[in-house]
C-alpha cells in the first residue's frame, strides 16, 4: 500500500507535475503510475490498436508498445516489416485465452496469479513469447509444488523445455524422495536418458542397490518390447553391481542375468568387483539429535550433537537460526525436520522471560543448513509439532505476554504444499510442557490429568481415559501401538519415574516397570524410539564430595526398554565435556547423512 507521500507523488504525476527524483535514480512511483494508466486503458480498450486472437478464437485488444516492451517477440513482430508489423489484428497459435489473459496481466501491473492448473501452460505461452522472468515466476512455482505424484512429470516438462534450474530441483527431488517416486505411474514414461541421469547418481536415496535394479524392472516391464534392447546399456550405466548382495544376484531371472553378464563385459572384471562409490541413502545412519545442549544462561553459544549410537561417533547438526531455544521439533515419517517457535537467547545473565518467535524452519540434509518457511501465526516457546494426514499441527507452548506466564491453547495447521499456515480448533485447556504425537489419523495430547484426542477430517476435540498416576511434564512416546507415557511431576510437585501405557484400541491403561532411577540424581528425561525400540535419554546430576568440597557433574545415557520382560536398560553413556544439556534439551531420532556434518569425536 502507498504511504500518503507516494499518494501525493501520484497525484502530481496524474495532474501532469512531475514528481522531484535525481537524473540517476529511476522514480518508483512514476512507473507505478504509468503502469496503473496502462492498465486502465486496457482495461476500458482505450487507445488499443493491435487485437491479438488465440486459441478457439478468443481475442484481446491491446497496446503493440507494451507487448513490445515485454516481449522480444511481439517486439521483432511489430518491428521487422513483415506483414504483421501492420496488421490491426494477429492470431498466435499455441496459446490457450487463459494463458494470454494471465501473459497480459503479467504486461500490465508485473503480476501475475498462479495455479496448479494453469502455471504449465503459462509456462508454455512465457516460452513462446521469450519472456524469462514469466517463465521463472512459474518454474519457482512448479518447484515449490513438488511431491512424489507430480515431480517426474514436472522433470520432464523442465527436459522437454530446456529450464535448467527446474529441470535440476525437480531431479534433486526424485533422488531424494525415490522410494516414493518410483511406485508413481509417471516413473514408467521416463525416457532411457532420463531415467538413466536419475539413477546414475551418486545422490540418490536408497539404502540398497536393489532397489535401482527393481526400478529400471519395473521400467522395462511397462514397455518391454521397446525398451529391452537399451536394458544392457541402462544396467551398465546405472547398475553399480559390487553394492548388490549376492544371494539377490544368484536369484536374477535369466534374461536379466545375460544382461547383467553383458554389463560385466563391457565394465570389466576389476570394475565390477572393485570398491565403487555407496548412494547418498546407504551412508545414512539414524542419530539421537540433542537441542538445547547449553545451560540457557550459561552464555555458550548452543551446539547440536548428533551421537550415532551404533559406531559411538558424535557430529554437529547446524544450529537453529538466530540461537533459537527451546523450539518445537518434528521428525516426519519422510525424514523432514522441522523447528518452529522458540525464543532468542538474552544478553542478561539474570533475564528469565523471553520474547517468543513465530519463525518455522526446515532442515535441508546435503547442505546442512536451515531453510526459512512461512512463520507461525501465533509466536510461542515449547510448542509440539505434529504430522498427521498430510499437515503439521503446532500445538500449545507458552508466552510471556502481560501478566506474566501464560500457556496457549491455540492450534495451528500448516500446508506443506502451499506454504501457509491456518488456526484450527484450540485446545479443550491451554498446555505447556506437553505431549503430543499421531496415530491412525488422529493427533493425542496428553498433560496430567488431561488426556485428548483430535481428529483433524471432522477438527474436533475429544475425551479419552486419563492416566492412572496423573502427572504434568511427561514424556510420550508410540510403540507397539500403544502410547507410553514416561515420568513426570505430579500434583504435590513430587517426580515421579512411572511408567504408563495406553491401548489406543481397547481405551486402556497399563502400569509398567518404573524408570531405574534416583530423585538425589535429578535426572531430565526424553522419550524416543531408536531402532523400533523405545528409549530414554537421561541427563543425570551426580554431586560427590571431596575434601569437603561438593563436586558436582552431569552425565547423559541412553536406556532402552524390553518390553517381553518390562525392564529398563542401560545401552550407552556419552563421552564426558563435550557439553551441557539444558533442563529443556529435547531429543529427536533423525537419519543423517555423516559426509554433509561436521565430526567431533
Amino acid at each position: 500500500m502507498a504511504t500518503s507521500g507516494e499518494v501525493g507523488k501520484l497525484s502530481q504525476i496524474q495532474n501532469g507535475t512531475p514528481a522531484a527524483t535525481s537524473n540517476s535514480d529511476v522514480d518508483a512511483m512514476h512507473a507505478r503510475s504509468i503502469l496503473l494508466q496502462l492498465k486502465a486503458m486496457y482495461d476500458q480498450r482505450q487507445l488499443t490498436d493491435i487485437v491479438v486472437e488465440v486459441d478457439h478464437g478468443k481475442t484481446f485488444c491491446c497496446h503493440r508498445n507494451v507487448l513490445a516492451a515485454i516481449s522480444p517477440y511481439f517486439r521483432s513482430m511489430f518491428t521487422s516489416g513483415l506483414t504483421e508489423s501492420t496488421q490491426r489484428e494477429i492470431r498466435i497459435v499455441g496459446v490457450e485465452s487463459e494463458s494470454m489473459n494471465l501473459v497480459l496481466e503479467y504486461a500490465y501491473t508485473s503480476r501475475v496469479v498462479l495455479s496448479e492448473s494453469n502455471v504449465q501452460a503459462l509456462f508454455t505461452a512465457a516460452s513462446i513469447f521469450q519472456i524469462p522472468a514469466l517463465q521463472d515466476l512459474c518454474a519457482q512455482f512448479m518447484i515449490s509444488r513438488l511431491d512424489p505424484q507430480n515431480c517426474i512429470g514436472v522433470f520432464m516438462f523442465a527436459d522437454a523445455y530446456g529450464h535448467q534450474e527446474l529441470k535440476e530441483k525437480s531431479q534433486d527431488y526424485i533422488r531424494k524422495k525415490f522410494l516414493c517416486v518410483m511406485k508413481e505411474q509417471e516413473f514408467l514414461h521416463m525416457t532411457k536418458e532420463q531415467l538413466v541421469s536419475v539413477l546414475s547418481n551418486d545422490d540418490l536415496n536408497v539404502e540398497k542397490e536393489e532397489h535401482v535394479y527393481e526400478s529400471i524392472v519395473r521400467w522395462l516391464e511397462h514397455d518391454r518390447p521397446q525398451r529391452e534392447s537399451h536394458l544392457s546399456e541402462v544396467f551398465a550405466k546405472c547398475i553399480r553391481l559390487p553394492l548388490l548382495d549376492e544371494a539377490f544376484l544368484e536369484n536374477i531371472p535369466p534374461s536379466f542375468g545375460q544382461a547383467l553378464a553383458q554389463y560385466r563385459e563391457e565394465k570389466g572384471a576389476s570394475s565390477v568387483t572393485g570398491v565403487c562409490p555407496q548412494r547418498l541413502g546407504m551412508t545414512a545412519s539414524e542419530m539421537i539429535i540433542c537441542f538445547d545442549a547449553a545451560h540457557k544462561h550459561s552464555g555458550k553459544k548452543q551446539t547440536v550433537p548428533c551421537l550415532d549410537i551404533a559406531t559411538g561417533k558424535v557430529f554437529k547438526l547446524c544450529k537453529p537460526p538466530n540461537d533459537l531455544r527451546e523450539v518445537g521439533i518434528l521428525v516426519t515419517s519422510e525424514n523432514d525436520i522441522y523447528i518452529a517457535g522458540g525464543y532468542r537467547p538474552s544478553n542478561s545473565e539474570v533475564c528469565i522471560d523471553h520474547r517468543a518467535e513465530s519463525d518455522f524452519w526446515l532442515y535441508e540434509h546435503a547442505g546442512n543448513r536451515w531453510l526459512p518457511r512461512a512463520p507461525l501465526l501465533r509466536a510461542r516457546i515449547g510448542c509440539r509439532l505434529v504430522h498427521c494426514c498430510g499437515k503439521l499441527y503446532a500445538l500449545g507452548g507458552r508466552v510471556y505476554e502481560g501478566d506474566g506466564r501464560n500457556a496457549l491453547k491455540s492450534v495451528e495447521c500448516y500446508d506443506t504444499r502451499d506454504n501457509y499456515w491456518t488456526a484450527v480448533s484450540p485446545m479443550p485447556v491451554a498446555m505447556e510442557f506437553h505431549s503430543a504425537l499421531d496415530y491412525k489419523d488422529r493427533i493425542y495430547v496428553l498433560q496430567g490429568e488431561y488426556f485428548f484426542c483430535y481428529d483433524p477430517h471432522k477438527d474436533y476435540w475429544g475425551h479419552l481415559a486419563p492416566m492412572g498416576v496423573p502427572r504434568s511434564q511427561g514424556l510420550a512416546a508410540l510403540y507397539n501401538n500403544c502410547i507410553y507415557y514416561i515420568a513426570g511431576t505430579c500434583k504435590s510437585h513430587q517426580r515421579t519415574f512411572t511408567v504408563e501405557a495406553y491401548d489406543i484400541e481397547q481405551n486402556t491403561w497399563v502400569r509398567k516397570e518404573d524408570l531405574p532411577f534416583e530423585q538425589a540424581t535429578s535426572p531430565y528425561i526424553k522419550a524416543l524410539l531408536l531402532c523400533g525400540r523405545l528409549h530414554v535419554f537421561v541427563r543425570a546430576t551426580q554431586v560427590t564430595v571431596e575434601e569437603h568440597v561438593f563436586r558436582t557433574s552431569r552425565k547423559n545415557s541412553l536406556y532402552r526398554y524390553d518390553e517381553e520382560v518390562d525392564r529398563w536398560t542401560k545401552v550407552y553413556d556419552t563421552p564426558e565435556r563435550l557439553w551441557d544439556l539444558g533442563r529443556h534439551f529435547e531429543c529427536v531420532v533423525a537419519k543423517l547423512y555423516p559426509q554433509c556434518l561436521q565430526k567431533v569425536l
